[in-house]
Protein backbone atom coordinates (compact mmCIF):
# COMPACT_ATOMS: atom_id res chain seq x y z
CA UNK A 1 0.00 0.00 0.00
CA UNK A 2 3.06 2.52 0.91
CA UNK A 3 4.42 1.63 -2.30
CA UNK A 4 1.52 2.45 -4.35
CA UNK A 5 1.06 5.52 -2.28
CA UNK A 6 4.67 6.17 -2.83
CA UNK A 7 4.45 5.98 -6.75
CA UNK A 8 1.55 7.65 -7.57
CA UNK A 9 3.33 10.22 -5.54
CA UNK A 10 6.09 10.48 -7.68
CA UNK A 11 3.90 10.06 -10.82
CA UNK A 12 2.17 13.10 -9.74
CA UNK A 13 5.12 15.34 -8.87
CA UNK A 14 6.33 14.52 -12.68
CA UNK A 15 3.63 14.91 -14.06
CA UNK A 16 3.14 18.68 -12.59
CA UNK A 17 6.71 19.28 -12.62
CA UNK A 18 6.11 18.78 -16.49
CA UNK A 19 3.29 21.04 -16.79
CA UNK A 20 5.33 23.85 -15.01
CA UNK A 21 7.90 23.20 -17.18
CA UNK A 22 6.09 23.22 -20.47
CA UNK A 23 3.28 26.13 -19.51
CA UNK A 24 5.42 28.37 -17.68
CA UNK A 25 9.00 27.94 -19.23
CA UNK A 26 8.11 28.18 -22.63
CA UNK A 27 7.61 31.60 -24.68
CA UNK A 28 7.41 32.80 -28.12
CA UNK A 29 10.81 35.15 -27.13
CA UNK A 30 13.97 34.96 -26.12
CA UNK A 31 15.06 36.15 -22.91
CA UNK A 32 18.09 38.77 -22.78
CA UNK A 33 20.38 36.22 -21.09
CA UNK A 34 19.70 34.07 -24.11
CA UNK A 35 20.50 36.49 -26.43
CA UNK A 36 23.31 37.36 -24.59
CA UNK A 37 24.65 33.99 -24.69
CA UNK A 38 23.49 33.65 -28.48
CA UNK A 39 25.90 36.71 -29.40
CA UNK A 40 28.75 35.70 -26.84
CA UNK A 41 28.85 31.93 -29.07
CA UNK A 42 28.43 33.85 -32.65
CA UNK A 43 31.26 35.99 -31.04
CA UNK A 44 33.52 32.70 -30.36
CA UNK A 45 32.87 30.94 -33.75
CA UNK A 46 33.73 34.21 -36.02
CA UNK A 47 36.60 34.54 -33.93
CA UNK A 48 37.73 30.96 -34.15
CA UNK A 49 37.02 30.76 -38.06
CA UNK A 50 39.55 33.95 -37.81
CA UNK A 51 42.07 32.10 -36.04
CA UNK A 52 41.39 28.67 -38.81
CA UNK A 53 42.17 31.10 -41.28
CA UNK A 54 45.14 32.70 -39.97
CA UNK A 55 46.75 29.26 -39.00
CA UNK A 56 46.24 28.07 -43.10
CA UNK A 57 47.98 31.27 -44.40
CA UNK A 58 50.61 30.22 -41.88
CA UNK A 59 51.02 26.84 -42.55
CA UNK A 60 51.22 27.83 -46.54
CA UNK A 61 53.79 30.02 -45.34
CA UNK A 62 55.52 27.57 -43.63
CA UNK A 63 55.16 25.28 -46.62
CA UNK A 64 56.74 27.63 -48.91
CA UNK A 65 59.57 27.92 -46.93
CA UNK A 66 59.75 24.35 -46.69
CA UNK A 67 60.08 24.17 -50.39
CA UNK A 68 62.70 27.27 -50.59
CA UNK A 69 65.17 25.48 -47.99
CA UNK A 70 64.56 22.03 -49.89
CA UNK A 71 65.35 23.75 -53.04
CA UNK A 72 68.42 25.65 -51.19
CA UNK A 73 69.64 21.80 -49.73
CA UNK A 74 70.02 20.55 -53.40
CA UNK A 75 71.92 23.36 -54.56
CA UNK A 76 74.05 22.98 -52.00
CA UNK A 77 74.53 19.70 -52.07
CA UNK A 78 75.31 20.14 -55.97
CA UNK A 79 77.54 22.82 -55.28
CA UNK A 80 79.16 20.21 -53.02
CA UNK A 81 79.29 17.69 -55.39
CA UNK A 82 81.34 19.67 -58.49
CA UNK A 83 83.74 21.02 -55.54
CA UNK A 84 84.31 17.21 -54.74
CA UNK A 85 84.60 16.22 -58.08
CA UNK A 86 87.07 18.84 -59.07
CA UNK A 87 89.60 17.91 -56.22
CA UNK A 88 89.31 14.15 -57.52
CA UNK A 89 90.36 15.19 -61.00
Amino acid sequence: MKCKLRTAAVVVSISLSSLVLVFGGCTKYASQDDLNALERQRQAALSAEQKVQDLEAEKADLERQITQKEQELLDAEDLLKSIRGGENK
